[in-house]
């Protein structure tokens, strides 16, 4: 049996791709026995008690350890250098610097071949045998923060210098590289990239000069889809709605963090804010929907037909979330007024039936 970062493409090969290690799902919360049933916990503890003599895992540090197995995506490598630094920060310490991974994960065995030293050295080794067009798009796929398909890969990391189906072509390959993870258990085809390889794409992508405009690119997206999305919201069932715009949920926060940010574009944030309430709203995230709809409402333009319409929307997704945050019943009847005197301002009379509902 032969590894190999890539299919070698050879007669009478066979396929296999190494997984991950295991981690418990998001959804429990296990005991430090219990947690060490799973690999990547396993390792990491193993690892650990090497590295710091007296080394003891107990409930105390369970979060904190679940957290680095996750950010660092149950990677064997990057587990190995990470347990290399418990002596020097605990495991609390370690799980709060995650951030700087590329500088923190650097004591890998002296025995150990120099592309396995240090988390950074690993990766540079895989990209730099990239050639340039998939480089190019390597990095550019760090804009995303969840699951994308190809269609949703070529609309924001095409452009002159490498086309949409060039795009298409490079993924696949990057995918064959094992540099993006994919899904092919339901219907449709996703990719992803591990949380290390996307902060290492973004570190490339932020040299490369291109950041901001794979972010408006990104943003501009997402704003589209989401416009489609709400459209969509009356005349789908929630679960065929869900399947198609529920993963989007990190994405859509990725763009509005950039809409908002000093290089941003406060307009599409705007737009990309009011078409989003419905999914906001269908996973109950009302703390999440108020906070950035008040944001968006500081930010809508002069008094324009159009622009009263953008704060009817908005005022009403507030004044919901505001129900659901237990606010005081006074300033809930005021929002929801409010609401009201902007859509009778405006003459939408399916907004005024609902406020009055």
């Amino acid at each position: 049996m032969w590894s190999s970062r890539e299919p070698l493409r050879a007669e009478g090969e066979w396929l296999h791709r190494l997984a991950s290690l295991e981690l418990p799902p998001q959804a429990i919360s296990p005991t430090a026995d219990e947690a060490l049933r799973y690999s990547a916990v396993e390792l990491f503890y193993e690892r650990a008690v090497g590295a710091v003599g007296g080394f003891v895992f107990d409930d105390a540090d369970i979060q904190p350890v679940l957290e680095i197995c996750r950010r660092l995506d149950g990677v064997p490598l990057a587990l190995e250098l990470a347990a290399a630094r418990v002596d020097a920060f605990g495991v609390k310490g370690l799980a709060a610097r995650l951030d700087d991974r590329f500088a923190m994960l650097t004591k890998g065995r002296r025995t150990a071949l120099p592309r396995h030293q240090t988390l950074r050295a690993a990766i540079d080794w895989s990209y730099d045998l990239l050639p340039k067009t998939e480089q190019l798009v390597f990095r550019r796929l760090a804009v995303f923060r969840g699951s994308f398909t190809l269609e949703d890969a070529a609309a924001v990391a095409a452009d002159e210098r490498s086309r949409a189906p060039n795009v298409i072509e490079a993924v696949a390959n990057l995918a064959g590289k094992s540099l993006v993870p994919t899904d092919n258990s339901g219907n449709t085809t996703y990719h992803r990239l591990l949380d290390t390889t996307r902060f290492y794409a973004l570190e490339k992508l932020a040299e490369s000069g291109e950041l901001e405009e794979a972010a408006r690119r990104h943003a501009e997206y997402h704003r589209d889809l989401f416009f489609r999305a709400r459209r969509e919201w009356e005349s789908q069932t929630t679960a065929a709605w869900l399947a198609a715009y529920g993963h989007r949920l990190d994405d859509l926060r990725a763009a509005l963090d950039w809409a908002f940010s000093p290089s941003g574009d406060r307009e599409l944030g705007v737009a990309l804010a009011v078409d989003a309430v419905p999914l906001w709203l269908q996973f109950s995230l009302m703390n999440e929907c108020r906070r950035r709809v008040e944001l968006a409402l500081a930010h809508v333009g002069a008094e324009t037909d159009q622009n009263d319409r953008i704060r009817m929307r908005l005022s009403t997704a507030l004044s919901l979330s505001r129900m659901y945050s237990r606010d005081p019943l006074d300033e809930i009847r005021r929002a929801w007024s409010r609401s009201l005197a902007l859509a009778e301002r405006v003459g939408d009379a399916d907004y005024q039936l609902g406020v009055v509902r």
